[in-house]
C-alpha cells in the first residue's frame, strides 16, 4: 500500500480565530506556547470593536459599504454610519451597503429573508450573487486587522508574522459542505492561506462547547448564582444551544468518555437548529407588525418606494429589542410589560395614507410620527423564534438520552449573542429548567469566538463527531434478480451482469466517528478511464440502496488518478479510497493500486446539496 505524500507539517507560533457571524464578526488570538498549553492558562487577546453602557463587544458588524463599482469602502459600525449619512442626503454617491449577508449564501435562501441590499446593491438583478465576494472582502478585512494588531504587540520581543499564524473561521453546525467550501474559497481570496493546516473550520456550538468546558458560567435560576458545568465527572453531558442573528445551532456533547483523554469532548447528538436567529424576529416585525400597522398593501408598496425609510424603521426596533427586559408573569412566564415606541422617518410618514396616519396616531396616544408596539405584540414577536427554539431542544434531548447513560445532571449551556435576551433565556429556564441545568456563560456573545481559539490552539479537543447523514459513494454491484431495476441492469467489459446506481454506505446517519478515523473502500476501475469521477451522496435514509432514491443527494464528485494504470485489465485494476468523516470537513484521500502513490483527493462539492429537506424530502 503506498503512503501519503508527506511534507513538513506546520508548527503553528499564533493561532487566530475568526467568528463571522450573520449580525456580528470578529476575531480573537492567542500566542502557542509551553505556559499556554494548559487550557486554564491560556490568555486570549480579544479585539474590541464597540464599548455601549460600559459592556465592550468583541464583533463589528457584520456590514459592508460598496462604492458605485462594487468595491470595498468600509466595514462595520463605520460602514453603517457612513451609509446614514448618505441615506439621509438620498445617496448621492450611488454607494450599495450590505448587512446580514451571510443568511444569502445558500441560493435556496428565500426572497423575504433577514439580508439586506440596498443603494446599488439593491438595484442588481441577483444581490445574492455578491455575496462571496462580500465575504471575501469583510474576512479581508478581518485577516489584515488582526496582522496588524498581532504585528503591533509584539509579544514579548518575539515579533510574529503570517507565516507563524494558523487560522479557525466558525461556520454554522447547520451548513452543508458546499458552503463550508465557499467559506474556504472566500478565505483564500481573502489572502488567508487555505491549505488544513493553515485553516481550520470549526462549528459554532462545538466552539462554544470547548469555551463552555472551560469557562464558568451563570445558572439561570431563581437567584441566579455562579455555576460551572460538570466537566470533572466521567461520562458527563451537556447540550450547546447557540443563539446568533442568523441560525440557532444545537448539539450534544459529553465530557471524556470512557478511553478518552482529560479535556476531551465527544459530540453524541446530530447537529441541529435552523434559520431561528435573532434577525427573524426583526423580519417578522416588518411582515407582521408593520403589515398589520400600514395594511398589506400599502406595506408591499412601501418596500418598493420607501425601502429605505422601512429599514430604518427596522433598524430602530433592532435597537430597541436589544434593550427590552421581560417580566415573569403569575404563570411564571416570561412577559412585557411596557409598550416599545418607534419613530417614523419623516418621508416614510408622508407617504403613508391619511387612514393610515390616523389608526397610527391613535395607537400612540394621539402622537403622530410614531409606532406603539403592545407588550403583548412584543411577546408574539419574540415567540415566533423562541417557540421553535424550544421545540428543537426538546427534539435534541430525546436524541441524546437515546444516545446512552450519563454521569450527573443533564446541562444545557445557552450562547450566542441572542441568548442576551432575557426573554429567550427564562423561556428556556421555564421549560426544563427543572429537569436540567441551565447555564450561560459569563460572556455569552465571546463563548463562539473564545472557543475557537481553543479549537485553533488544540484541535485534538474535539475527540469524536456523529454523523448527521448517511454517506457513501456510487458504484455498481452485482445484479440481484427480482430485487434490482431492470433499468440499472448492465455487463460490464468482463461480461458481468451488475446493478448500476447503488449506494454504497461508508458512515451510517448518527454513527459517532472519531477524529483521525479512516474507513477505507476499493473499486475495480474500467480499463480505459484516466481520470475517474467518483460521486459522493448523502441521505437522511439509515439504509439506502440506490443513489437515485428520494431524499438521496449528491453532495460531491471525487477525482481520482489512474494515469498509472491506463489498459490494465478491470478484474485487475483496483482504486483504493480513504474517507474520514471524524473532521469538520469531509477529507478523501486516492490510490491506484499500481501506481502506488496516495494522494489527497480533490472534492467539487454541489450547490444543491441540502436542498431537498429531511428524511424523505
Amino acid at each position: 500500500m503506498g503512503k501519503p505524500e508527506q511534507r513538513k507539517p506546520f508548527v503553528a507560533k499564533v493561532v487566530v480565530a475568526i467568528d463571522f457571524g450573520t449580525h456580528g464578526s470578529g476575531f480573537a488570538w492567542a500566542t502557542v506556547q509551553d505556559l499556554q498549553d494548559l487550557s486554564e492558562h491560556r490568555r486570549i487577546a480579544y479585539q474590541t470593536f464597540k464599548e455601549e453602557r460600559g459592556i465592550s463587544y468583541p464583533k463589528d458588524l457584520t456590514s459592508v459599504l460598496v462604492d458605485v463599482h462594487g468595491d470595498a469602502k468600509a466595514f462595520g459600525y463605520e460602514a453603517d454610519k457612513l451609509w446614514q449619512v448618505e441615506n439621509s442626503r438620498n445617496n448621492p454617491n450611488g454607494y450599495g451597503y450590505a448587512t446580514r449577508f451571510k443568511m444569502a449564501l445558500r441560493a435556496d435562501a428565500p426572497p423575504a429573508d433577514v439580508p439586506r441590499f440596498v443603494g446599488n446593491l439593491a438595484e442588481a438583478d441577483d444581490p445574492s450573487s455578491v455575496v462571496p465576494a462580500l465575504i471575501a472582502a469583510y474576512l479581508r478585512h478581518l485577516y489584515t486587522t488582526a496582522l496588524k494588531d498581532i504585528e503591533a504587540t509584539n509579544y514579548g520581543g518575539l515579533g510574529f508574522s503570517a507565516d507563524d499564524i494558523r487560522w479557525c473561521i466558525t461556520v454554522p453546525a447547520i451548513w452543508k459542505d458546499h458552503e463550508k467550501q465557499v467559506m474556504r474559497d472566500a478565505a483564500a481570496a481573502a489572502g488567508i492561506p487555505a491549505d488544513e493546516e493553515r485553516l481550520l473550520l470549526v462549528g459554532e456550538p462545538e466552539a462554544a462547547a470547548v469555551y463552555c468546558a472551560l469557562t464558568p458560567g451563570t445558572l439561570l435560576e431563581t437567584n441566579r448564582p455562579e455555576g460551572r458545568l460538570d466537566v470533572g465527572t466521567d461520562g458527563s453531558r451537556f447540550m450547546v444551544v447557540d443563539c446568533g442573528g442568523g441560525t440557532v445551532d444545537i448539539t450534544s456533547y459529553q465530557i471524556r468518555p470512557e478511553g478518552v483523554g482529560d479535556d476531551r469532548l465527544a459530540e453524541i447528538g446530530i447537529a441541529d437548529g435552523g434559520r431561528l436567529g435573532s434577525a427573524y424576529i426583526n423580519r417578522h416585525f416588518v411582515t407582521e407588525v408593520l403589515a398589520k400597522r400600514f395594511g398589506a398593501e400599502e406595506l408591499e408598496k412601501l418596500l418598493v418606494s420607501r425601502p429605505r425609510e422601512i429599514a430604518a424603521l427596522e433598524d430602530h426596533w433592532e435597537r430597541s429589542k436589544v434593550g427590552l427586559t421581560s417580566e415573569t408573569g403569575a404563570d411564571g412566564s416570561p412577559t412585557f410589560t411596557l409598550p416599545c415606541t418607534l419613530d417614523v422617518h419623516g418621508r416614510l410618514w408622508e407617504a403613508l395614507s391619511p387612514p393610515v396616519k390616523e389608526r397610527l396616531t391613535e395607537l400612540a396616544y394621539g402622537e403622530p410620527y410614531q409606532i406603539v408596539i403592545t407588550p403583548d405584540e412584543i411577546v408574539d414577536l419574540h415567540e415566533t423564534v423562541v417557540g421553535p427554539i424550544l421545540e428543537t431542544i426538546e427534539e435534541q434531548r430525546r436524541i441524546v438520552i437515546d444516545n446512552g447513560p450519563r454521569t450527573g445532571v443533564d446541562q444545557i449551556v445557552l450562547v450566542g449573542g441572542f441568548s442576551r435576551s432575557t426573554y429567550l433565556r427564562d423561556r428556556v429556564a421555564q421549560r426544563f429548567g427543572g429537569k436540567v441545568k441551565v447555564v450561560m456563560p459569563r460572556d455569552p456573545a465571546s463563548a463562539v469566538l473564545g472557543g475557537a481559539v481553543h479549537f485553533a490552539y488544540d484541535p485534538a479537543v474535539i475527540w469524536g463527531r456523529r454523523s448527521k447523514y448517511t454517506y457513501g459513494y456510487e458504484c455498481s454491484m452485482p445484479f440481484r434478480k427480482g430485487i434490482d431495476p431492470d433499468d440499472k441492469h448492465f455487463h460490464n467489459e468482463l461480461g458481468e451482469e451488475m446493478c448500476s446506481d447503488r449506494f454504497s454506505v461508508v458512515v451510517e446517519r448518527g454513527a459517532q466517528v472519531t477524529v483521525g478515523e479512516t474507513r477505507n473502500r476499493e473499486m475495480r476501475v474500467p480499463s480505459t478511464e484516466v481520470r475517474f469521477e467518483l460521486g459522493l451522496f448523502a441521505t437522511y435514509s439509515d439504509d439506502p440502496q440506490y443513489t437515485t432514491e428520494a431524499g438521496c443527494e449528491r453532495i460531491g464528485t471525487v477525482t481520482a488518478d489512474m494515469s498509472g494504470s491506463v489498459g490494465t485489465r478491470m478484474d485487475k485494476r483496483k482504486l483504493d479510497i480513504y474517507y474520514a468523516f471524524g473532521g469538520t470537513e469531509i477529507a478523501v484521500e486516492t490510490q491506484d493500486r499500481q501506481g502506488g502513490v496516495r494522494r489527497k483527493a480533490t472534492i467539487e462539492f454541489s450547490e444543491l446539496y441540502g436542498r431537498r429537506g429531511r428524511k424523505g424530502g
